[in-house]
């Protein structure tokens, strides 16, 4: 059953919005000048930051790929407290176990949807193409590093079709509690 990413957008808004807010993160440490930023609409594509293009490759590195990070660790942190009731590991009983369930639900659907959208689009694999490996004044270093990281981002956009997000979203919501777990106990 293919579901449309429109729809897997609207679910997972907190995602796309988290997704915009570290692209214009990146461009406030760079200092690039941020026009106009939409961190969320019904409509493809469903948020986008427009920014002053800079000839600077490290800088469209930084910005292309800071969704990754900041998506990542925030939806790692915000997903720790609730997986152990999410799993079961630590069950709350009696009346207020109901609003710990509730509330380790929310906060792990809301973790994971940051995590989903943690990918950098194919909009960004596209502008790191266009002004790095195909920009004359950029160096060789600057493309032998970029190469790789556009492949992955279209990786990483093909293995969305089969799902590939959500299952990152879910892994990653995994290795903060196994590694403080195995840290602690």
């Amino acid at each position: 059953m293919i579901i449309p990413g429109i729809l897997i957008s609207i679910v997972t808004f907190p995602g796309v919005a988290v997704h915009e807010l570290a692209h214009q993160i990146c461009c406030r440490i760079c200092r690039m000048p941020v026009y106009e930023v939409k961190y969320f609409q019904v409509k493809n594509p469903c948020g986008y930051v427009l920014h002053e293009v800079t000839s600077n490759p490290w800088k469209n590195l930084m910005t292309s790929l800071g969704p990754f990070f900041v998506n990542t660790i925030l939806g790692m942190l915000i997903t720790l407290p609730a997986y152990a009731n999410v799993f079961d590991y630590n069950y709350v009983g009696g009346t207020l176990g109901f609003y710990v369930t509730i509330s380790s639900w929310l906060l792990y659907w809301l973790g994971v949807s940051i995590l989903m959208h943690a990918f950098p689009s194919t909009g960004d694999a596209k502008a790191l193409v266009k002004s790095v490996l195909k920009n004359k004044e950029v160096g060789l270093l600057a493309k032998i590093v970029t190469a790789p990281f556009i492949g992955l981002i279209y990786l990483g956009a093909f293995g969305s079709m089969i799902w590939l997000d959500l299952v990152y979203g879910i892994c990653m919501s995994m290795v903060l509690p196994k590694i403080l777990g195995s840290l602690l106990f």
